[in-house]
């Protein structure tokens, strides 16, 4: 009742400002819509509820009296204007790529539509819409996102490749989601996600061994997840051996990087739990585990993947940084072949397993155990190869592009990856004077003001942050919200999300090569080579930032808030995922957009209020 006397309040006073009622001048009236908008977003990005915003202290209680102005500000005015920045990024360059997943909740299956280009400051990602998808047939994901592109303005031959998870549906070759794109765009580029085939190739590889240490587990972590008693008894084992205890980590089969960590944990407390099990009165161990814990074989296959693993793990994690595309795929790629083939011909399975190898009484089970690591190997090697040799050409030879020493760049690599793209978009003269021209640049300036590195940092840092206003953090929350922003730790074990967030950090001090190019293209007339440059970073390696919006997705929509409806989860995704912005540099973004304060201020934010339609 009280909201509703609010609105009609609102529509019957349409006729004054706000700054009458308020009777205070435009700049603080400003402040006070910016400091709404930044509560409103900062909320979002941390995932706080509405109604929150409502009891924290006195301060927010007179910013948000009511939990629907949070959730109308996010919903009608930050989601709608940063996802319209994206799109007006989008119509202003040549290439960008687009891919998608689906993912249940209940009994919906939401579908968000991600964008990868080119900016005037490296590459960037976008969701540009998240919808309800009623069905998951070919036809009607492609009827979804060609109809998204379409209502955005966006052109179909800007799209360059379709990225997804790779299943028959999605990337088949006759009748799937990228045929019929392909059908409209000829030269489209296929994505293939590798970071799920990379997923996939340790779970075919697994079928080679000769015991089945995944089921193992599932297994182990299913016995002590549902019975506190056996998690007790566990724990005076622990006691007994003075260890401190730990906790086995869920393997779950469909992500990417939790079956290392799962067998890693296991490693760590492995004596202890053997033990347990070992001493359980008859019958009450599990044949599997009773096998597992007792046999040669399980031993051996366990140390064996603790030794090959950490290999495909570390170029998954290549795979999944943001900044990753298919200009670093070559090198990820034949980096991890190169490696596992070195291991096939050394006959190499790590020290443990050497050891293990050498306590077993009869040659045979050794020779097995060794035949089983050689198959195991030699299938992930020929399951990455199904998917990368048919492309490896073409991601070779933009690799070029991840090169940051640009002295060592040949016009004749340059005009071998021009092939790939349109004839007609790119002039071959003009693409060579463009290229000339910044190559030129790049050694003219490479030795100048404290280097090319350091140059490059200033570059970024004056653009994507806010100059005007820096000021150091005023607590410990502060700094971790603008050093680690976006960062989901709702559910990470131990100090993993800090671990993760420093290691971020720490790559981010390195240069990248997309923004080494967009700095030398900045203030440059080079259409031919910066359309060749848009086009090679927007092509994505892997589809790990759409899968990052589920992550999201799954910590918006949990228990407390599962009444949401999918609209406004999209909405927040869109926020989080759209903005680089800290908290604090929100408020000074909202400052310079006029625009936005009025909106933030204007009843027309209100879902529920009709809008008189436009008439075209």
């Amino acid at each position: 009742m009280k909201h509703q006397e609010s609105v009609k309040s609102v529509a019957a006073n349409r006729s004054k400002t706000l700054d009458a009622v308020f009777n205070m001048p435009t700049s603080e009236l400003n402040k006070l819509c910016a400091a709404e908008g930044t509560m409103v977003f900062h909320s979002v990005k941390h995932s706080h509820s509405y109604i929150s915003q409502a009891c924290t202290i006195n301060v927010l209680k007179k910013c948000f009296s009511d939990s629907s102005i949070a959730r109308e500000i996010a919903y009608n005015v930050l989601a709608p204007s940063l996802t319209h920045s994206i799109v007006l990024e989008l119509r202003d360059v040549d290439f960008f790529s687009i891919y998608y997943d689906t993912s249940n909740k209940g009994n919906i299956k939401m579908l968000p539509i991600v964008v990868q280009f080119f900016s005037k400051f490296g590459v960037k990602h976008g969701v540009i819409d998240f919808i309800e998808q009623q069905h998951e047939s070919a036809e009607a994901l492609f009827t979804n996102i060609k109809y998204v592109l379409e209502a955005n303005d966006l052109r179909l031959n800007q799209l360059i490749s379709l990225g997804s998870d790779n299943t028959n549906v999605n990337i088949g070759n006759n009748h799937s989601v990228f045929a019929l794109f392909q059908k409209l765009v000829p030269r489209l580029i296929k994505g293939n996600c590798y970071s799920h085939i990379l997923h996939n190739s340790v779970k075919h590889g697994n079928n080679y061994l000769l015991f089945d240490v995944e089921a193992a587990l599932l297994k182990i972590y299913a016995h002590f997840s549902k019975s506190s008693v056996r998690s007790k008894e566990l724990e005076k084992y622990f006691d007994f051996v003075e260890q401190e205890q730990k906790v086995i980590l869920q393997h779950i089969r469909l992500r990417w990087l939790s079956l290392l960590a799962s067998i890693e944990r296991l490693i760590l407390v492995y004596p202890v739990v053997k033990n347990y099990y070992l001493n359980l009165e008859d019958n009450e161990c599990p044949s599997l585990l009773l096998v597992f814990f007792t046999s040669n074989k399980s031993e051996c296959s366990l140390y064996f993947l603790t030794n090959v693993l950490p290999e495909v793990q570390a170029a998954n994690l290549s795979l999944q940084r943001e900044y990753t595309t298919g200009v670093n795929l070559h090198t990820i790629i034949s980096t991890l072949l190169r490696k596992l083939n070195n291991r096939l011909k050394d006959d190499f399975f790590g020290s443990k397993v050497d050891q293990l190898l050498k306590n077993i009484q009869y040659s045979i089970e050794v020779d097995d155990l060794k035949k089983s690591f050689r198959l195991f190997i030699r299938s992930l090697i020929d399951y990455i190869e199904k998917y990368y040799n048919n492309s490896a050409s073409f991601y070779q030879s933009i690799s070029i592009f991840s090169e940051l020493n640009i002295e060592k760049l040949e016009w004749k690599d340059i005009q071998y990856c021009s092939t790939f793209t349109d004839d007609e978009m790119i002039d071959q003269v003009g693409l060579y004077n463009d290229f000339n021209h910044i190559k030129s640049k790049y050694i003219e300036l490479k030795e100048k003001f404290d280097g090319i590195h350091n140059q490059v940092q200033s570059f970024i840092s004056s653009n994507l942050g806010i100059p005007k206003r820096v000021e150091a953090p005023l607590n410990i929350e502060e700094s971790i919200c603008n050093e680690c922003d976006g960062k989901n730790s709702s559910d990470s074990d131990d100090d993993e999300s800090h671990s993760k967030c420093h290691k971020d950090k720490q790559g981010n001090q390195l240069m990248r090569s997309d923004r080494l190019w967009a700095y030398l293209l900045d203030g440059e007339t080079v259409p031919n080579l910066k359309k060749l440059v848009q086009f090679v970073f927007a092509i994505p390696a892997s589809n790990a930032f759409c899968e990052s919006v589920f992550s999201h997705m799954k910590y918006l929509w949990n228990d407390n808030r599962r009444r949401m409806k999918h609209d406004l989860v999209g909405a927040e995704l869109k926020i989080k995922m759209n903005s680089h912005h800290t908290c604090t540099q929100f408020y000074d973004y909202l400052l310079n957009k006029p625009d936005l304060l009025k909106q933030i201020r204007s009843s027309e934010k209100y879902s529920h209020i009709a809008k008189v339609p436009r008439l075209v």
